[in-house]
């Protein structure tokens, strides 16, 4: 049974098993029996195992589980490895978007590119893309469930590269005022929130739900993954431990909640002069100065600001699905979600 400490049970033992079911499965013409695991154990089982036994908060596993019990699953009782399906998305994500950004640390260590180089950490991001569409067809689902989860996969991931894009290619300064808040919204919907919503959807299509109930259930997904990226862009500028996180976006002028909200509150010269600043950030330092900058701006309506995002989300859900104590311990895991990022 998979539960919230899913990815730190991937063992090498486990990713090995996997490449080789893979390869067992290959048509004929490709057999492979005689070559060695060392071959792909330092380029592709190592950084691998790497970055899976690095502790994360690992909620898309939570949501995953709330909707199959949502849906009428019962609890810890849901197909085998789905769980493990979106998790192996998510971290595929995060070692992509590390070379993207060239982030110097993921979860309490050297990012894989930086450990490892890029052409491993990339190949190895690809492969734990790739890897949950190979074991969904081995977890014995029906065809129909299998094809249906199949097409929420491939619409995710895809979505998920469309809003990276528009991350990669809409930088603070080369925004107008007015274009923030619908860029963050529309990258945030994308990359965050489509992720999130397809770990509910996952979890609601196995749990049999369909119609209306489905529907509420992806939604509260994208709601819960706006409200997440608002929490991690907010702590790297409210939160001493993630400010390596906050400096990093500025640095690279990345389109931010915390943008958007000063967008939305700032009086056009107060914004221009704060924008102006993101062109002379290359080095840390004067990172560190505009983040203190944007934090005196938005410290007395930011953290408010998501509570009330992810309360509301909360309470459309409810009203959808009704009251009932699987809802109101998903109601206790976003109370959680807010506090872990301090």
């Amino acid at each position: 049974m998979m539960n919230a400490a899913t990815l730190q049970r991937v063992s090498r033992h486990d990713l090995t098993s996997f490449l080789l079911q893979v390869l067992a499965d290959a048509p004929a013409e490709m057999a492979v029996d005689a070559i060695d695991l060392r071959f792909w154990e330092a380029a592709l089982l190592d950084p691998a195992h790497e970055i899976l036994r690095r502790p994360g908060k690992e909620f898309r596993s939570q949501i995953f589980e709330s909707s199959w019990v949502l849906a009428g699953g019962v609890p810890g009782e849901h197909p085998q490895g789905l769980q493990l399906v979106v998790e192996l998305l998510h971290v595929g994500s995060l070692v992509i978007d590390d070379i993207e950004d060239d982030s110097r640390t993921r979860r309490g260590g050297q990012s894989l590119h930086r450990r490892f180089g890029v052409p491993v950490a990339l190949n190895t991001g690809n492969w734990l893309y790739f890897l949950p569409m190979a074991m969904l067809p081995r977890l014995g689902l029906s065809p129909e469930l299998t094809l249906q989860l199949f097409t929420d996969i491939a619409d995710a991931v895809v979505l998920c590269h469309q809003g990276q894009a528009l991350d990669l290619a809409a930088p603070v300064a080369k925004l107008t005022q007015a274009e923030i808040p619908l860029v963050v919204m529309q990258a945030t919907q994308l990359k965050t929130g489509s992720l999130m919503r397809l770990a509910a959807v996952m979890g609601a299509r196995a749990g049999g739900a369909a119609g209306a109930q489905l529907e509420a259930l992806a939604r509260f997904g994208t709601l819960l993954g706006l409200g997440l990226q608002m929490l991690d862009d907010w702590s790297g500028i409210a939160v001493s431990a993630r400010r390596d996180k906050g400096i990093e976006d500025i640095r690279l002028g990345r389109p931010t909640w915390p943008w958007a909200w000063l967008a939305q509150r700032a009086d056009a010269e107060s914004y221009a002069n704060l924008v102006r600043d993101t062109r002379r950030t290359r080095n840390d330092t004067v990172a560190a100065s505009l983040i203190d900058k944007l934090h005196a701006h938005l410290e007395a309506t930011a953290p408010g600001e998501i509570r009330r995002h992810l309360h509301a989300a909360v309470r459309e859900l409810r009203s959808a699905l009704g009251p009932s104590a699987a809802m109101d311990d998903l109601a206790q895991q976003v109370e959680r979600l807010m506090i872990a990022y301090g």
